[in-house]
């Protein structure tokens, strides 16, 4: 616990020291930042023997708390958030290819989804939303355990320009 408490309160510093109105190469500027807790349940395809490691397959279901803020008000999480993951059959390899999909808003262009190995064998998935104009981003971090719970943290921040790519 301490070890997760020294994290997050360096993360969060570094993040804030970050908030000074500095402008990037790129002409952007950070306005501010907030840090993100999830939590939730999957409900997962049993893993292929012969097969170890991470294994995402199925859906995650999460909830996202501020936990901090520097922003001049508090970022409004979604009630839930709701990701798929599939193996993509057509692929050569089948049981290492995925199809991402974000379920909470499928028609969301903007939403990226992705999964990796999080170590340990757990899996750790990356759900990254911009709004409309690409100012304003939640980053977010729901980590797979053993006993197919979710937790996680993530960060939200607001930007002078927008930060969708290209």
């Amino acid at each position: 616990m301490r070890i997760t408490t020294l994290l997050f309160t360096t993360t969060f510093a570094a993040l804030i020291g970050g908030c000074d109105g500095s402008v990037a190469d790129d002409g952007d500027q950070l306005i501010c930042s907030a840090q993100l807790a999830h939590v939730g349940t999957t409900v997962l395809e049993a893993q292929p023997v012969g097969i170890s490691g991470c294994w995402p397959v199925g859906t995650w279901t999460f909830t996202t708390t501020v936990t901090a803020n520097a922003c001049g008000s508090t970022p409004m999480p979604l009630a839930q958030y709701q990701i798929k993951i599939e193996r993509d059959l057509a692929a050569e390899e089948p049981d290492h290819t995925f199809i991402y999909s974000y379920l909470t808003d499928p028609a969301d262009t903007t939403a990226a989804v992705s999964v990796t190995s999080g170590g340990g064998g757990e899996c750790e998935g990356e759900v990254l939303l911009f709004s409309p104009d690409g100012r304003k981003v939640w980053n977010m971090h729901p980590a797979l355990q053993a006993d197919g719970s979710l937790t996680g943290i993530g960060d939200y921040e607001e930007h002078s320009t927008s930060q969708i790519p290209l």
